[in-house]
This record gives C-alpha cells, structure tokens and sequence, in this order.
C-alpha cells in the first residue's frame, strides 16, 4: 500500500544540493549548463523605459547583501527610509527594499542565525541574476530589480511558506511585472484564488514550481489557470526524477545542477536542483521577454515562451501531454514575437501546447498542429480574449484535407473550448472582408489519456456472482489506477474467490481484500506478482476489493470469479 506521508500544508522547499559527476562537460560540472540549455542570448539591449521591470521572488527571504545581487536590489521609490512612516500610504512602513509578510516586518533577508536553512530565495535570486546577466552583460540590473517578498517567519518550526499568499498580494500590488513563487500545495483556497485572480489583473505574470514529489499531482499556485506552472529537465534533456508532471505543467526548464548564490556568504555559491530552479530561470526568462516586448501582455510572453519551447517526444507514455509545451528556449521565443513574422513561422507546431496568432490582414492563414505521442484530442482556447481585433472566424479539422469542419467558431461570438477529438488538427482563419486588421491569440493544449481511469473509475457495487478482473481485457492494466469493487454477497452468506489469470508487479501493484465497505477495514489478503493466488473465502458477506498500481511498470492483470456460499 502506498501512503502519503506529506503533510497536506506542507509547502516544498525540498530541493537539496547536488554535485557534479565525472564525465560531465565543464559547464555541467560548474552549474552554469543551464544558460545555454535555456537558449539564453547574449548582448540584449532592450528598448527605453520608463522604470526598471520589477521581479518579486516571495519566498524564504533574500540576502541582498551578496555580491551577484546588491546591485539588482529593488528601492520603494515612494518610501523614506527608517522614518517609522507609511510614506507611500500602501499599509506596509518602510517597506524600502521588499516585506516579510511573515513577520510582519521590512526585513525581507533570511535570518542570520538560520543561513543554512533559509538558502532557499537567494539562490533562485542568484539564478536569475546569471541570466539577467547572461543576456545584458554588467548593465543587467539597470533594467531590473528584485524585489524580496519573505513569507517563512524566522522563527518557523517547518520550512512552510505559510504567508506565500499574502507575499503574492504585496508584490502584486507593488508593482511587480514578474511574481516567482516557486513553493506549493495540493489545494487551493476562494481567498488565495482570489489573490490570484487580482495579482492576475494587476498585470502581473505569475510563475511557480511544478513540485517535487514526482507524481501527476497537481500543486498550487502552479496549477492555477493564471499561473505558468514550471516542471524541471536535466542536462540530458529528459524530466529529473524528481519532477512533478501533468496536464498543468506548462514549461520544462532546467532544474538539475545548477549553480546560483548561497545565503552562507556575500560571495558563495551552491549547487542545487528541483523544479523552483526551474522556475526561476522561466521566471527570468519571461523577465527577458517583457523587457524586449514592453507592451506584451502576461498572456503574450506566455505565449511566446511556449511557441519558442523545444518540442519533446517523452519515451514515457505517463509523460504525454504532461511536460507542457516543451523545453524553454528564450531564444527562440524571442524570435518568434507576436506578429507576422512569428506568425508565418509558426504555422506547423509540434509542440504539445502552444498558441496560435493572428496578426494580419492579408487574407486567410492556417495552422497544422501535430505533437508525436499518444493523446485522446486537442483542445482550443480563446486567449487574451479582450485583446482580440477585427473580425473572421476559425475552423477547426481533425487532419488536412477535410471538407467538413469539426467546429467553425467566429471572433465575434467565441463561447467555448472548441475541442478536437484526434492527433492532429488543421485550423484555418478566415478574415472578413471589411473586418479590419485582424489581431488575436488561440492557446491549444493536447489532452492526455486518463490512464488512472482508463478502465476503472470509482467503486462499483457488485450484488450478483460473475466474473471479477482488472478491466483491460487483452492491455496491460493501467498506470496510476485506483479499482475498487463493492461485493456484497445476501445475509448469511460469504463470497469465495478463485483465479484464472494473474500478472502484476511484484510487491508494487497490489490486489486487496477488506473485510467490510471499506479500506479502513481488516485486510483478509493481499495479492501481487506473477503466481496464481490460492482460492480464498470471506470473513463476512461484504468485500472490498482494491487494485491499485504505480507507475513504472505494468502486467497483462488479472481474472477470477466469485460465488457465494452459505456460512
């Protein structure tokens, strides 16, 4: 039995440090892989602005102090230092350079005699201040600042970022371009949502950790619609083991060995790994892209950093629509843009989600989106829906080719998802004349097969003898399922088992019998691995039986049959 021993408010900061290994290349083994595997460029130079974009990172806290990072320190513009006053009336006094919204307090560093604990904000703070640095050379931090936002109180027994939510909130309303917050938990609640949905509204673009459990688990903020949800990759490309996955994941960025400040010195570094090290670098990487598109929306550097992301074909079929669009690659989603040139390159996608742009007035344009693996369809969104421009309609084919449309939905009156059942889809945009230049955005994601349900979902009440098996027929049984059937034989009866077939992996996948309704009754037998089961008869005349598997390997199942008997 598999049991989850993660406290359900543990928020993870589980990312430990790693060492290179021998045979590695030099950028491998010193931590800086990640710059060129991220595709960072170098020798930007972004157009004028008025202000410095703004990066939050609401964490553990932020030792400002180190040498990679004092110059990127942000200043309230507003607020008098160490006068005791709310200068700038936004209900936090002197908040000069960030908050503890843990605490309480203007401190937002980590506290000194907790270092080694509290190292946590510092590194991602000195990752994004490698690639800042990667891409603008010593001038870096005249075009960004890094604003501290702490939410673990210094005196906190369990490294909880329990005030994460209201560091949200500050930042948002701070002026904060870019919020990392690369922590996270399985649920959400209508006020955290709703701290979101504001910081959303603000402006601001939102990106968060997948988690590090590794399960397709979905974790808040990342899982959020607003929140670009981050999984991390190695220097081989593949997903870290410890990574999570699934369909709210919708980046993959390196997150294995790398290198960033340490919160010990004002000038070490460490080496660490997990999906907040990825998040940070997309974290920067959508800080690259706003500086360079200053009018972008939050919804328009996600799209460009998903229509630049290297397409994956995951040798894993759990790991199929699960990984997001791909692998980051700033470069390219630099390149790409949101205009015609980004639009006549990316008119075949491959990429497991991605957008689609409209930006022209020069007649009919389509799109053929056909990402490799195995997926039940594809899924259409209008995005940024109140930017759209101009009128025409979308219609949308299952292949190329097709005369009949699956659906045709026009600019004007969009109400929903438009969904194609298949592997590939043709989507065509068709202006109407007069309509004016055309302008809008279209998000398709892939929908992965629920193979946790794919031949079981919920209990099923069985009160009649029969045949009883795992569901796949001639399959293999699925990954990650979750089977249970209620037999419950007449008064004064029991139910007795016998088994035909069995197939499973040993002491992993596990069939269970319970004496009662339930699993938090008596176990009467546990059965697992390749050797028929003995026949066996129940306690009672009630069983539940349960068939719950991992996700690593799978046999061809099992078959058996139940009768009833008298007592």
């Amino acid at each position: 039995m598999r049991l989850n021993l993660l406290p359900s408010l543990f928020l993870f900061l589980l990312f430990l440090p790693c060492t290179g290994h021998a045979g590695q290349n030099s950028a491998v083994a010193d931590g800086s892989w990640f710059l060129d595997a991220a595709g960072v460029p170098e020798g930007l130079e972004p157009p004028q602005a008025e202000r410095p974009l703004v990066v939050a990172i609401v964490d553990d806290g932020v030792r400002s102090s180190h040498r990679e990072l004092a110059g990127f320190l942000w200043r309230n513009p507003a607020e008098i230092p160490a006068n005791g006053i709310d200068d700038d009336g936004n209900g936090f006094v002197d908040d000069l350079h960030g908050w503890d919204a843990a605490d309480h307090d203007n401190d937002a560093a980590p506290p000194a005699d907790r270092l080694e604990e509290f190292y946590h904000g510092t590194h991602l703070a000195g990752i994004i201040a490698r690639i800042l640095g990667r891409a603008y050379g010593p001038e870096a931090s005249r075009f960004v600042r890094i604003m501290p936002v702490k939410g673990l109180a210094d005196q906190a027994d369990i490294l909880y970022i329990k005030s994460g939510y209201e560091g949200i909130r500050y930042a948002a309303r701070n002026g904060a371009d870019i919020i990392l917050c690369a922590w996270g938990v399985g649920h959400i609640s209508p006020d955290e949502e709703k701290i979101l949905q504001e910081a959303e509204a603000a402006g601001a673009f939102l990106v968060s950790a997948a988690g590090n459990f590794p399960e397709n688990r979905d974790q808040f903020p990342a899982a959020h619609r607003a929140v670009l949800a981050v999984a991390a990759h190695g220097p081989d490309g593949g997903k870290i083991d410890k990574s999570n996955y699934g369909p709210f994941v919708d980046l993959l960025a390196p997150g294995s060995e790398i290198e960033a400040a340490d919160s010990l010195s004002d000038n070490g570094r460490s080496l660490r790994e997990g999906t907040s090290m990825a998040a940070a670098i997309v974290a920067a990487a959508a800080a690259v892209v706003k500086l360079q598109y200053p009018e972008a929306s939050a919804e328009q550097i996600r799209a460009m950093l998903k229509n630049g992301a290297d397409p994956i074909e995951p040798a894993d079929p759990l790991l199929t629509a699960g990984l997001g669009a791909g692998r980051l690659n700033l470069g390219k989603a630099l390149d790409a843009g949101l205009g015609e040139n980004g639009q006549r390159a990316g008119r075949s996608f491959a990429n497991q989600q991605g957008y689609l742009v409209v930006a022209s007035n020069s007649g009919p344009v389509s799109w053929r989106i056909a990402p490799p693996g195995d997926f039940q369809g594809i899924r259409f969104r209008a995005a940024d829906k109140l930017r759209w421009l101009g009128r025409g309609s979308f219609s949308f084919f299952a292949e190329e080719g097709k005369d009949s449309p699956v659906a045709v939905s026009s600019m004007a009156d969009w109400k929903e998802d438009v969904y194609v059942p298949a592997t590939s889809a043709w989507v065509t945009f068709t202006p109407e004349e007069g309509g004016g230049q055309a302008k809008a955005l279209l998000e398709y994601r892939v929908e992965p097969i629920p193979y946790r349900t794919l031949h079981c979902r919920g209990t099923v009440a069985l009160n009649r003898e029969g045949p009883l098996e795992d569901g796949s027929g001639p399959q293999e049984y699925s990954p990650n399922s979750d089977c249970k059937w209620l037999i419950t034989a007449p008064e004064g009866q029991v139910v007795h088992f016998t088994f035909s077939e069995f197939d499973t992996e040993t002491n992993t996948d596990l069939l269970y019998f319970f004496n009662g309704k339930g699993t938090h009754e008596k176990i009467m037998a546990v059965f697992s691995g390749k050797t028929l089961p003995p026949e066996f008869t129940s306690w009672s005349n009630q069983v539940l039986v349960w068939f719950v598997t991992n996700g690593n390997r799978q046999g061809q199942g099992w078959k058996g049959e139940y009768r009833f008997r008298d007592r």
